[in-house]
């Protein structure tokens, strides 16, 4: 089958004027995609439409073409340059093979891209304008060449999946998912995403699937000039999707010059024929549980999360060997503790499905990652917990939630702060546009009595101002303590933050505010769980001590975390 991306079919040399007879043909002469240059038309590209509605519609010749671009080279690059300072636009400019500028890299944006994330640490070399030295990349969202709504969380799966093979390649650094999927629906040049997201390169893609085939076409976008350094298609039956997905992490790997280990080459050859059906059901858990952080209320994020449970156990019924699955279900499982159900509903059902996943497949990063964290939040089995984090992060350096779980371990029981923030902050720059997903930095450098810090890394975030004002209270600035908490109140009904204010307040001697404050979480927390140990921080700070200690006596008894 040609290769829509890679092809750059030209006409024959008979065909009048080297006529380009589809958009397809315009893209591959100007090296860049259809969805860019059929953008161009407005902007005067040469294309000709026919009234024949049963023949192709439109067409286009080469001359025209290149008369078009060398008489007004100065002006669209201009134009191009000014789009591109716009804020939300998704224009800039770059070079084609074929000795045309590239006027847009929005196409970048909206189809799949590989982006390499930077951590500015130990892996860096010296940019070029060759591939050799791209160990930061990201992937954005695979465009869905469906058009059909329904099927983007088949897309997105792809994606996810892309992401996670890449990030078995320990010399690259992958942006995480949250942070690329909020280039899903925006249109921004691609020198933004480089800046945003701090990578060397993208790569842009889409997926397509028709009846039992699956394709997948790739391009590998060089993050300081824009120029496009590969392309190329792949397709296979649905059977053998895992396969699929493995050629193009090695391709990539191919291109940006990085040797495989052994044990990565046989990671990324050892696919398994995968149940279509189970498969398709793997994907919607995916999308379910990822989806769940950018729901807007509680509500919605729990429900969200009971849809992939119910997805993926449907995968385990196609195929009950589907470690990928039970890896799947530990995530989901840890995710809906304590922030919606008691831990000792939900984490023993994430350690099953964890270690289930590590029996079946051992090199699966996610699986030991939960499996880490209920050691530690819930089993209280610390050498256990370090040893799993651990293997998490050698398996996938680039797994945020591995590095944000052995930063609390290093804070809490190891007491290590130092290592504890940097431990954050490379979860931070894996996924730097969603970060919450992985826990509040904020938060840790307040236990960590850094309350400097805290305030200043909280006045960057969203909806931190219970952080905020226990930061203040502990200095002693106690008219900033009372005006964040204000500020809290406004937007916030979890009763875990409602508890924190509410200590915050106390430490600002609000007591009577703090005491109205508790009694509204306390009628909040009968619809649901909450977390003893916040409850316990309240009364304490108002001096209510044999009430601190019976919420803390409660918060052992639950598995509190």
């Amino acid at each position: 089958m040609p290769d829509e991306v890679t092809a750059f079919r030209q006409p024959a040399p008979g065909s009048p004027r080297h006529r380009l007879d589809s958009w397809k043909e315009i893209a591959a002469y100007l090296n860049y995609s259809e969805r860019t240059v059929r953008r161009w038309e407005a902007e005067g590209l040469p294309v000709h439409r026919r009234a024949h509605k049963r023949r192709a519609a439109i067409y286009a010749y080469r001359d025209e073409i290149d008369a078009w671009w060398n008489g007004g080279r100065a002006r669209l690059e201009q134009a191009e340059r000014l789009e591109a300072e716009r804020p939300g636009t998704g224009r800039a400019t770059g070079r084609p093979a074929h000795g045309v500028a590239i006027l847009s890299v929005s196409a970048l944006i909206v189809a799949a891209a590989l982006i390499f994330a930077l951590s500015r640490h130990s892996l860096r070399t010296p940019a070029s304008a060759s591939p050799v030295g791209m160990h930061y990349l990201a992937v954005l969202p695979l465009e869905n060449l469906s058009r059909d709504p329904e099927q983007e969380y088949f897309a997105e799966g792809m994606t996810d999946e892309l992401i996670s093979d890449l990030a078995q390649i320990r010399l690259l650094r992958v942006i995480s998912r949250n942070s690329i999927m909020q280039y899903k629906s925006r249109r921004v040049p691609a020198s933004q995403i480089v800046s945003e997201l701090h990578v060397d390169a993208l790569v842009e893609g889409t997926v397509l699937r028709s009846g039992n085939r699956v394709r997948i076409t790739a391009q590998l976008v060089d993050g300081k000039s824009g120029g496009n350094l590969w392309a190329h298609s792949y397709e296979r039956d649905t059977r053998d999707v895992l396969g699929l997905q493995d050629e193009v992490a090695r391709a990539i790997a191919r291109e940006v010059e990085i040797k495989l280990t052994p044990e990565e080459q046989r990671l990324l050859g050892t696919s398994h024929p995968v149940s279509p059906a189970g498969h398709e059901a793997y994907l919607r858990g995916l999308y379910e549980m990822h989806g769940f952080s950018a729901e807007p209320d509680d509500n919605l994020k729990q429900r969200s999360l009971q849809s992939a449970i119910g997805f993926f156990q449907q995968a385990l019924s196609e195929d009950p060997n589907d470690a990928r699955a039970y890896a799947g279900l530990a995530d989901t499982y840890r995710n809906m503790s304590t922030s919606f159900n008691a831990p000792l509903d939900v984490m023993p059902k994430a350690r099953a499905a964890a270690l289930k996943a590590i029996q079946l497949d051992n090199s699966i990063a996610e699986a030991h990652a939960a499996l880490g964290s209920v050691a530690f939040v819930f089993d209280w089995d610390w050498p256990r917990a370090q040893s799993e984090l651990q293997k998490a992060i050698e398996l996938d350096p680039s797994l945020p939630q591995a590095h944000a779980y052995y930063a609390e371990y290093l804070l809490m029981i190891a007491g290590r702060p130092d290592e504890c923030i940097a431990e954050f902050q490379r979860a931070y720059a894996l996924d730097p546009l969603l970060p919450f997903a992985h826990g509040d930095l904020a938060w840790f450098q307040f236990l960590a009595r850094r309350y400097n810090d805290s305030i200043a890394t909280a006045k960057k975030m969203p909806n931190d101002d219970h952080v905020l004002a226990l930061s203040y209270a502990a200095l002693g600035q106690r008219d900033n303590a009372v005006a964040a908490a204000n500020r809290a109140l406004t937007y916030t009904t979890n009763p875990t933050n409602l508890f924190q204010i509410a200590a915050a307040l106390a430490m600002a001697g609000k007591k009577d505010s703090a005491r109205s404050l508790i009694s509204r979480g306390q009628t909040l927390a009968q619809r649901g769980y909450v977390c003893g140990f916040n409850v316990a921080a309240a009364y304490s700070q108002l001096g209510e001590k044999d009430q601190a200690f019976e919420w803390l006596n409660r918060a052992v008894l639950a598995r509190s975390d």
